[in-house]
């Protein structure tokens, strides 16, 4: 069962990185023994996986029978075996045995054999160096094993620590937040939408009442008002086209900064698909195997391990020159060159037009002294691609280096009539450790991969890379979608109702009672955005009959108390509502916000029921696959959210206080 689940994880997780032209590794010099004939006969031979895995499969097997003879000693010594054969061999992670000593120190912690459980621990932390289920397993064990509350407590942090580590370092937790970003963006937009909306539905439906009064539907006006009011979800029942419609309809009675935030929010709206896409297809791409074996192999030093993996994408690609081309770079970075030679060999055999495999053939032979040959294969890279800069630059060092000066120069600057920025960079690229410049391998292009991947191209598509089309070509093509269109249109008939009703009067509320009036309600001479009894009673002061002041008086107190009471609700489940109703509308959608990626990046379970209530599916829940075993532990996710939302409850609050004070 070990080895099977050892078999299963490989392909986990790797360093990440930037790749790019890179230097290779410093070479060995050639030993003067070297035969002329064979100019690789003095590299290194390769890291033989098969034999690597025999050997530890072969130690493990016998720890693992020492362990049910309860021959301790043996058991100790046998781990140390395999610790140091792991570290001779360069190995630096193997995460299938270490999951299978963390379900081995689990049954030892059921049994309460603490020492044993402890070991295991051990060996699992030096086989996977950092994993956080390690430092959570031996908390749990501190605990029950009454080692101490402090102890488990250290281990408990140390286990946070270590996860958050390795999620800023892993590309797929990264994208996974930008997706969850994006996700809570658009939660927070249809709350903010929302609470427009109630901040101004009085006004709303006066209007609507005093226009179909005045064509004669007097009776049907308040139905009519709550109609116009309630359309999108009397059209369709959680239609997510409200967040829009109530935008558009808040748009002729919102502030100055209200109508700020609400061109800002359509115009993040008509953004979001497209956003949205490209956050999809990058995280799709960093949680492939196959892709983040790919993007390391090419920036990141030689290990063994990664040339397991690398091996395995081979031979489950056979036709694929693109893994075979970066197997032959990690060969080539561990100075393995006899078996960097022969994968270069098999990838042109293979894909005869790929120069880049040419180019490091070239680079091989110049590292041994080799430079007619380097030249040579320099020259044939040149003949399938003509304008490789890197080509010129490496065959007028090799010429250099052969003492041709004139071929040298003309190389040079023909480099130069190229690129001749780039020729400079790779100039700067080459001495950058000192002792004068050095050949520089052809790697796969980062930006080029990832948006060719992300268009959906395979991994080979970078051999035959074409130009890319322009960031604008690629906006205007992602706004066509719905959502973009409809966002758009709404935003043309905010400006539509901004010119419209631009010298119309609108209705407003009653600062005091708020209750609504317009101007048939209330002579335009009085500018007080109070209601005529309010203005004879605050205003004037010239008294009004003692039972009409008793009960406006009293129609004040239930709206001031009812308001007080809808803000306080509101707030409580969504920090930032308040700010949003006493018209503070950046600061409140900003809280509404960090509220909703609170809890998207903390419980992505909450995101896929809202966004079926609003008629889509974003099918988000999904998206953490967990380490293997799942033993359970802490989530980089939630222990990041958790402060971020007490402090977002925290600050809305506080400012609501300040607001209710002023």
């Amino acid at each position: 069962m070990v080895l099977l689940a050892w078999g299963a994880c490989r392909g986990g997780e790797v360093d990440r990185g930037v790749i790019r032209l890179s230097e290779p590794e410093k070479a060995l010099a050639p030993a003067e023994s070297a035969v002329e004939d064979d100019p690789l006969s003095d590299a290194r031979r390769g890291f033989d996986v098969d034999a690597f895995d025999g050997r530890l499969e072969g130690l493990w097997f016998q720890r693992k029978a020492f362990e049910r003879e309860g021959r301790a000693a043996d058991v100790e010594r046998q781990s140390a075996l395999i610790r140091d054969f792991v570290g001779e061999e360069g190995v630096r992670r193997l995460e299938a045995p270490a999951g299978a000593l963390l379900l081995e120190a689990t049954s030892w912690m059921r049994e309460g054999n603490a020492q044993k459980a402890l070991a295991a621990l051990a060996l699992a932390d030096l086989l996977d160096p950092g994993r956080p289920q390690v430092a959570m397993t031996r908390a749990r064990m501190y605990w029950t094993a009454d080692y101490g509350p402090l102890a488990a407590a250290g281990e408990l942090l140390r286990a946070g620590r270590l996860t958050v580590r390795a999620a800023a370092r892993d590309a797929t937790f990264l994208h996974e937040s930008a997706l969850l970003a994006l996700a809570a963006l658009a939660a927070s937009i249809v709350a903010t939408s929302l609470l427009l909306v109630l901040r101004y539905q009085v006004v709303l439906r006066h209007d609507v009442e005093e226009w179909m009064a005045r064509a004669g539907h007097e009776l049907a006006a308040r139905a009519g008002a709550w109609g116009v009011l309630l359309l999108p979800f009397v059209v369709w029942i959680g239609a997510g086209w409200a967040a829009l419609y109530g935008l558009v309809a808040t748009f002729r009675y919102a502030r100055r900064a209200e109508r700020a935030l609400v061109v800002t929010l359509l115009l993040a709206i008509a953004l979001l698909v497209p956003a949205y896409r490209a956050a999809v297809g990058l995280y799709g791409l960093s949680a492939d195997p196959s892709i983040r074996t790919t993007i390391d192999a090419g920036v990141s030093a030689y290990d063994p391990a990664r040339l397991v993996k690398l091996r395995e994408l081979v031979e489950a690609h056979p036709d694929d020159p693109t893994y075979r081309f970066l197997l032959a770079g990690q060969y080539k970075k561990g100075r393995y060159f006899e078996e960097a030679f022969t994968e270069y060999k098999r990838v042109l055999d293979a894909a005869p037009s790929t120069y880049q495999a040419r180019i490091n053939l070239g680079n091989i032979y110049f590292l041994l002294g080799q430079y007619g040959e380097a030249i040579s294969h320099y020259r044939r890279a040149l003949d399938v691609s003509p304008d490789s800069v890197l080509a010129y630059y490496d065959m007028y060092l090799a010429q250099s280096d052969s003492f041709k000066l004139k071929e040298a120069a003309e190389s040079l600057a023909r480099a130069r009539e190229l690129d001749a920025a780039e020729i400079n960079r790779l100039l700067s690229e080459g001495t950058k450790e000192g002792g004068g410049p050095k050949v520089i391998d052809a790697t796969i292009d980062l930006d080029a991969a990832w948006k060719r991947a992300a268009a959906g191209d395979a991994a080979t598509g970078w051999l035959e890379a074409g130009a890319d089309p322009s960031a604008w070509t690629e906006l205007a093509r992602g706004l066509g979608n719905p959502l973009s269109v409809a966002a758009a249109l709404s935003l043309l008939a905010c400006g539509v109702v901004a010119i419209r009703f631009h010298a119309r009067p609108r209705a407003l509320r009653c600062l005091r009672c708020g209750r609504a009036f317009c101007t048939a309600c209330k002579s335009g001479r009085d500018t007080h955005e109070l209601c005529s009894q309010c203005v004879h009673l605050f205003v004037l002061g010239d008294g009004l009959a003692p039972e009409t002041k008793s009960m406006k008086l009293y129609e004040i107190e239930r709206h001031e108390v009812r308001s007080r009471r809808l803000r306080t609700a509101f707030s409580t489940v969504l920090p930032g509502a308040e700010h949003l109703l006493l018209g503070r509308p950046f600061s409140g959608a900003l809280l509404v916000f960090l509220w909703t990626l609170a809890w998207a990046v903390g419980a992505p379970a909450i995101i896929d029921p809202l966004s079926r209530a609003a008629g889509g599916s974003s099918a988000l829940a999904g998206l953490r696959a967990g380490m293997v075993p799942a033993m359970g532990g802490l989530e980089a996710a939630a222990i990041l959210a958790v402060p971020l939302g007490i402090a977002v409850w925290l600050a809305a609050h506080a400012g609501a206080r300040r607001l209710r004070g002023a």
